[in-house]
Parts: structure tokens; sequence; C-alpha cells
């Protein structure tokens, strides 16, 4: 889906949005009727952000001439972006941004004058601790730690969302360089470190991607070496705790918080303090992605050039076409799958996914959360960190690789779901860390033995809340059946996911002791045992 001259304002693409960036006004938003939808969308309006625009001049006009030009017209030039050729331009007081793009087009200075499009909050219903890690099992993180855990060389992963909790204990020692924040309508930037939260979505994010991990509490990221740089592109002003809108406020961000964001990112790429730098993008916007010189692919182009990694999330709506800026060449969109391994009722899909597309579970993520405790989360904004926290297991085993070529190894090593090849809901498949870890490092001959394992193993309930199960690469998924026994074959638990409680199936906490698990496919079999202390 690609949309000429129309750059917008985003959602966060996930369950459930600086220090505040200092703003006296509420971010406010309008529906612009000017919409060209490729063959994807359906759209015939964009909601874009009141008072604002994307202005890129003609070539030879100097930015005093430019900003002289403007003022004249009654336009506040607020914010250059010299790397893209844009700027973010203020409206006048009361001028609407349909009349304001006409006046501003008028202008001989201008080539370019775009919307400055709204990105929003997608929220998914969760339930605390509702299925732990299972997601981990579901992926094969376990045999991936056994021969690369995220240390091998630097990586970080860039948080653009709602700005990171930087106290909870899980993502305080991942956190590298100094956070920002970005003003939601202009992109202006103000330190923000220890990162601060708009809202929970980024804290959520932060977690699945690379929490502290093989730490005996909590939860454990993708990448237990991954470094966490958490940009805030939301303000504290509009959102609620758990991202809604607070009264009278709108909790959205625009195009150039974004844009902001990606030119904070790109001379920190490759260096010795980043290493190579992952951006995750857990927001949306349904437009599609702007083009043309004022514009968020614009920058996007640039981020690419210059090596970036860029990873979003496909959309939360159930549409026939993903979110922005998944949908923007260059970067690489990710759906949601379901505790059965099938897509999530949710998850956009899109014929974009059959070139550039993942999925990885979705539902029902347990990672950390703002205030320093854990939760559950829902949404293709967890299913994209849980990508990106892979892509940085791989970028630091093969640190000489490029952009493309670390979504190739996580294209070819994805487990094949829905019709045969990629298809517009899965895309390539859903991720596999093992098979991924494994296409760049030598692992053990593929007809080992296969066997079954449990993490955390001693599994201790107050502490970690849930033991998830895997099985070794190979080990068929189809018709996985897992069941709970004492070490004298009685029945404990049949489980219905890949996660145990600690508890019977009458519900009653089991004592402590050891306790054989049996997985059963419908063409395998695995026996391994647990140690459950309370």
């Amino acid at each position: 889906m690609t949309l000429t001259g129309a750059p917008a304002r985003y959602l966060l693409a996930g369950l459930l949005c600086l220090s505040a960036v200092p703003r006296a006004a509420a971010v406010k938003t309008e529906r612009l009727h000017r919409f060209s939808a490729s063959a994807g969308g359906s759209a015939s309006t964009i909601e874009v952000v009141s008072g604002t625009a994307l202005v890129s001049f003609k070539t030879g006009v100097s930015s005093a001439a430019a900003a002289a030009a403007l003022s004249a017209a009654g336009f506040v030039v607020v914010n250059n972006f010299e790397r893209f050729g844009l700027s973010a331009v203020r409206l006048p007081d009361g001028l609407g941004v349909a009349a304001g793009l006409d006046r501003l087009k008028s202008l001989p200075e201008v080539e370019v004058a775009n919307p400055n499009r709204a990105y929003r909050v997608r929220r998914n219903p969760s339930d605390t601790y509702a299925a732990s890690q299972y997601a981990l099992a579901r992926i094969q993180a376990f045999g991936a730690w056994e021969y690369e855990t995220g240390s091998s060389s630097r990586v970080t992963v860039a948080v653009i969302d709602t700005g990171i909790d930087g106290t909870h204990p899980e993502l305080a020692g991942k956190l590298i360089g100094v956070s920002r924040a970005f003003d939601p309508d202009f992109g202006t930037e103000v330190a923000n470190n220890p990162p601060t939260p708009a809202c929970n979505h980024a804290s959520r994010v932060a977690g699945a991607a690379a929490a502290v991990s093989d730490n005996a509490s909590g939860v454990a990221g993708v990448s237990w070496g991954a470094n966490l740089l958490s940009l805030k592109i939301f303000s504290d002003l509009d959102c609620t705790a758990d991202c809604s809108d607070e009264p009278g406020r709108s909790c959205t961000t625009g195009d150039s918080a974004i844009i902001a964001a990606l030119n904070y990112v790109i001379p920190r790429h490759n260096t010795s303090g980043y290493g190579k730098i992952i951006v995750n993008m857990s927001i949306g916007d349904p437009g599609g992605c702007a083009t043309g010189p004022a514009s968020l692919q614009n920058a996007v182009n640039a981020a690419d050039t210059a090596g970036v990694l860029m990873i979003a999330a496909s959309g939360n709506a159930s549409r026939g076409f993903i979110d922005s800026p998944a949908s923007c060449d260059n970067v690489y969109a990710v759906g949601a799958t379901d505790l059965q391994d099938q897509l999530a009722y949710f998850s956009n899909t899109d014929t974009l996914m059959i070139t550039k597309g993942l999925t990885a579970p979705g539902v029902d993520i347990f990672t950390t959360d703002a205030g320093g405790g854990y939760a559950s989360a829902t949404g293709t904004s967890f299913a994209s960190p849980l990508t990106a926290g892979l892509a940085a297991l791989v970028w630091s085993a093969a640190p000489s690789y490029t952009p493309a070529q670390i979504f190739a190894v996580l294209k070819n090593s994805a487990d094949d779901l829905g019709p045969a090849g990629p298809d517009r809901s899965y895309g390539a498949g859903r991720v596999n860390a093992f098979r991924a870890v494994c296409s760049v490092l030598p692992c053990r001959a593929a007809g080992a033995e296969k066997k079954a394992a449990a993490y955390p193993n001693p599994f201790r309930p107050a502490v970690h809340h849930f033991a998830a199960f895997k099985t070794s690469q190979g080990f068929g998924t189809a018709g996985m059946k897992i069941t709970v026994y004492t070490q004298e074959g009685e029945l404990v638990r049949k489980l219905d996911g890949l996660a145990w409680d600690g508890k019977n199936d009458s519900g009653a906490p089991v004592a402590s002791g050891v306790y054989v698990f049996l997985v059963k496919t419908d063409t395998e079999t695995a026996v391994g045992k647990l140690a459950l202390i309370r």
C-alpha cells in the first residue's frame, strides 16, 4: 500500500503511548479527506495532526529564505530535518490542515507540503500472567540459546514507542546511551534519561525483545545480550497508564516524531557504543506509507541506506492490508499467531506479507510492565519485538550480515504455516529461533536425539509464575499435547498450552518435588523432568 503525498499520525499496534516534552497544548487531530489508497487500502480519509505539516523546499532555497517566506505567510518552521530534506511547520492558529496545505503549496519556495499523519494506540484485552512465556517455547528460543544468547557482538534494539520504564529491574541494566523524547507534533528533541513511560506499551515491548535473562527472576527476553535504547514519541500529557486518551487529549504521535527518532538512530548505528541497531516500531496507522520528499518513507529509506534494520507491527484490525510504517518499503512487517499457532484473529493480512512479512506469537505474551511489574500483553505490537529480539540474536552471531541478509535468515528458517509457501496471512511463516541461529552457527547434527525440556528448571512458582516447555529442533508440533505426572505415574495436569502454573487439574498448587512431563504430537513422543520448588 503506497500513499502518495500524504504522510500521517500513528497508533501503537499492540495490546494494550515524553519525561514529557514541555507542551501546554494537547495533541489534536482531524480527518483529511484527500487520500489516495493503493490496491490494499480502503480508507477514504486519514487522521492527521492538527496545526502541523511536513514541508520540503525547492532546490536552492536556503533555510533562512524558507523560514522568512513561511513567516510572511503566517507559518513557523519549528524543526528542520536536514538529513531528510524536510521541515516540520506550524500552521497559523485556526487554519485547518487541508487549507494549510493548499496555502503552503501555493508558495513559490515550497516543493512539497504533506500532512503530519497520526499514529494511535491499538488496544486488545489482556490478563496478567495469562500464559507465561509459552512464546519462547513456541519459537524454540531455548534451543537457540544453547548456541547464541546475543552477547557475541553488540546489538541494540531501539524502541520507538511510548518510552521504556527505566527503573524496571529487568530493563534498567539493558539501557544504553542517552534515551530521548520527541514532541509528537513537531519532533523536537529533549533528553529523557533515564527514560520514563508515557504509558505501559514500550515497557512491554522492550521486555519481549530484550529483558534481562538467565537471572532466576521475572521474564526472559529473546536476546539476552541485546541493549535497549528508548526513543519516546508519545507525550505523558496525552496518555493514560494503559495508553488510552486522557480527557480532551489524544494519545497519538506524528510522522515528525518518528522521523526525528530515525534521524537520531542513523549516526549511532554501527558505532562502538551501540553496535548494530534494530528499530522496533510497534505503532500503526491504516492509511498506507506516505511517499515523496517530505514523507516518512524518505526517512526510512535513509535509515535503510545507513544499514539500520527496521521491524514494525502489521496491525490489529483484522484488515486486508497492513499498517504503516510496516507497509513502508525497507521495513519488515510482523503479524501475530495465537496459542494454537494459528493466525491471531486481529492480525492484519496483506500481499506485502508474501515478500516482507513474518509472524510471531502475539497473544498473551508474558513480559515486563511499567511500574516494575509484569503483565500478559496481546497484539502485533508484541509479535514485532519478539522478532526484533531474534534478529538481534542472529546479528550478534553474524555481525557482517546486512539487514536484508538478517531478514533472509529469519524468513528461510521460519516454520511454514497456512498454505504452502509464503502467503498474505503468515508471510514467510512463524519465526523459529533455533533454526535461525543454526543457519549462521554450527549446531548439533540434524539427526540428534529429540528431547523435551522445561524452562526454568528448577521452577519456583512464586518467582517465575509459569514454566514453559520446549522440544529440540526437528520435533513435530502438529497435535501437540503436554501432560504432567508425578514420578510414580499419577496424573497431575493435562495442559492446554505450552506452560504450567504448578497446579493440578483441580487448580490446587502441587507440592515441591520432581515431576515428569510427556510431550506427544501426531508423530512423536518425548519425556522430560522438571523440579518444582515451593
